[in-house]
C-alpha cells in the first residue's frame, strides 16, 4: 500500500512539472544523451531557437532510440530527452548551465532527473533516474561525462539500486575524424553480490557522416565476463542534429 501512494504521489509531481514546463515550447538536450552528439552540436554555429538531436543505440542493451531537445526559455536553456528500448521508456528534464564560454573553450553542466516506465503492465513508472552530464569542448579536444543513477526501490523494494558512469575524451584528426580512450563502469547495491562493480575500458572513433551526422564506435573489454567470453564487447551508434 505503501509503494502504491508513493507512485500516485509521483505520477502527480510529474504531471504538475510538465504542465508548468510544456506550454513554453518543451525540454532538452541530452542523454544530451546519451549525450554523446554534444561535440558536433557545440562545434556547430550557434544559432537561436530550439535544437534537436535523435541518437540510434545498439550495445549490450539491444537496439534503443534516444530522442531530445534544447528549448532556450528565458535565458536558460532547458534540457530534455526520452528513451525508448522495446516497452521500456524514460523521460528525462533538466537544464544545462554554461560554467564556460569563450571562443576556444565550452563547459556544460547538465544535472537532470528521468523517470522510467515499463509498459508491459499499467503499474506507473518503475524508476527513478538522477543523472548529471559534463561537455568540455574546445577546437581540438572534447571531454564527455556521464553519471546516472538508477533507483528503483522506490517503487519496488525487491529491486537493486545501480549507478552507471561514461567518460571519454577524443582529439579530432581532421574535420572527420575523432579518436581517444573511454572507460565505463556500473555499481549494483545488492549485498548478495560478491563483485558489485563492472568495469569496461577501450577506445573509440566518432566519424562525421555528412552535415550533423554522427557515427560513433566504440570497442572495450569488460573486466567482468563469465568463463568462455572474450571480454571483447562495445557500441555502436548514429546520430543526426538539427
Amino acid at each position: 500500500m505503501k509503494i502504491k501512494v508513493l507512485q500516485l504521489t509521483f505520477i502527480f509531481l510529474m504531471i504538475c512539472i510538465i504542465s508548468v514546463a510544456a506550454p513554453s515550447a518543451v525540454f532538452a538536450d541530452a542523454h544530451e544523451t546519451e549525450g554523446e552528439m554534444a561535440p558536433e552540436a557545440e562545434m556547430a554555429e550557434e544559432k537561436p531557437g530550439v535544437s534537436g538531436w535523435f541518437q540510434v543505440d545498439v550495445d549490450s542493451l539491444g537496439t534503443y532510440f534516444l530522442i531530445g531537445a534544447s528549448h532556450p526559455i528565458g535565458g536558460v536553456s532547458i534540457a530534455s530527452n526520452i528513451y525508448v528500448n522495446d516497452h521500456l521508456g524514460e523521460f528525462d528534464l533538466g537544464v544545462s548551465l554554461p560554467a564556460v564560454k569563450s571562443d576556444s573553450v565550452s563547459l556544460d553542466l547538465v544535472p537532470m532527473l528521468g523517470v522510467g516506465f515499463d509498459y508491459t503492465g499499467a503499474d506507473g513508472p518503475d524508476a527513478l533516474f538522477p543523472q548529471f552530464f559534463a561537455f568540455l569542448t574546445t577546437p581540438k579536444i572534447y571531454f564527455f561525462h556521464w553519471t546516472i543513477g538508477t533507483v528503483s526501490t522506490i517503487f519496488d523494494d525487491t529491486a537493486v539500486n545501480e549507478l552507471y558512469t561514461r567518460n571519454f575524451l577524443t582529439y579530432s584528426i581532421n574535420d572527420t575524424i575523432a579518436i581517444g580512450p573511454q572507460a565505463e563502469a556500473v555499481f549494483v547495491f545488492a549485498d548478495e553480490l560478491d563483485k558489485p562493480l563492472k568495469l569496461n575500458f577501450g577506445g573509440r572513433i566518432n566519424i562525421g557522416y555528412g552535415t550533423a551526422n554522427l557515427l560513433g564506435l566504440y570497442i572495450g573489454y569488460e573486466t567482468k565476463k563469465e568463463e568462455g567470453e572474450t571480454g571483447l564487447t562495445g557500441r555502436m551508434n548514429f546520430t543526426r542534429f538539427w
